[in-house]
């Protein structure tokens, strides 16, 4: 794996200092960088739990086949199953949802809100990589593909559209707003919606919804209030 994590680096850093790179491009380079060397650096940290080094070095495993699958994808498969395309954009998102996850700033508190970001976040690497396996089974790359559609459409779910509408009716701060949006491209829906209300800039959105009682969302905000925002999936109205 140590050889594989440095070639990724190698590239990504080579691609960085790329004259030619876009700034659109060179953004999604340093997601990937930040996202693997901030996995990394907590693979690394002696007071990191067994546990959890084992589920960082999945996800550093799945993140490199997922960039690697990205950058030299194999020949295509007329029989494969045909799914959405996605780019090195997509898994840099998902790069950047994993550097937040490591920010003192940005983490999710709670251990299992953690183990659900933590999780979620290497199932999106392995379906990248695994749509562009030429040896997974045509129900493996199904599969795949469908994880990896509702990640990159995740701001096009009704769902989100529909929370995003509730928050609005509070008047939310620019942060707030932008931090549920960009946690959802990251992470996807529910997850990273959820994990952006959650956050301290939409305390104050999150009080106001808790507080209106005669809202079908009343009860979504006010468990984000109170409880680990990974139990308040069944909250969310229609769900």
């Amino acid at each position: 794996m140590k050889q594989e994590v440095k070639e990724v680096l190698t590239k990504m850093m080579a691609l960085i200092d790329d004259p030619k790179a876009t700034p659109e491009d060179r953004a999604t380079y340093m997601n990937i960088t930040g996202g693997l060397t901030s996995t990394l650096k907590a693979i690394q940290d002696p007071d990191v739990t067994p546990e959890d080094r084992a589920a960082y070095i999945g996800i550093v495993k799945a993140m490199n086949g997922a960039v690697i699958a990205t950058l030299d994808p194999p020949p295509p498969q007329s029989h494969a199953p045909q799914g959405p395309k996605w780019t090195l954009k997509d898994v840099g998102e998902n790069s950047a949802g994993l550097r937040e996850f490591h920010s003192p700033e940005s983490a999710p508190e709670d251990p299992k809100d953690r183990k659900k970001i933590q999780k979620k976040i290497e199932e999106t690497f392995k379906a990248f990589q695994t749509s562009q396996d030429p040896n997974a089974s045509p129900e493996e790359k199904k599969d795949a593909l469908r994880k990896v559609k509702q990640q990159i459409e995740a701001l096009k779910s009704s769902e989100y559209l529909e929370l995003m509408k509730e928050i609005k009716r509070y008047k939310p701060s620019a942060a707030c707003a932008e931090t549920v949006e960009n946690r959802t491209r990251q992470v996807g829906w529910s997850d990273g919606s959820l994990w952006g209300l959650s956050g301290s800039s939409c305390a104050a959105t999150v009080a106001a919804g808790a507080s209106q009682e005669e809202t079908e969302w009343h009860a979504l905000f006010a468990c984000v209030q109170r409880n680990p925002f990974s139990s308040c999936v069944d909250h969310v109205p229609g769900d």
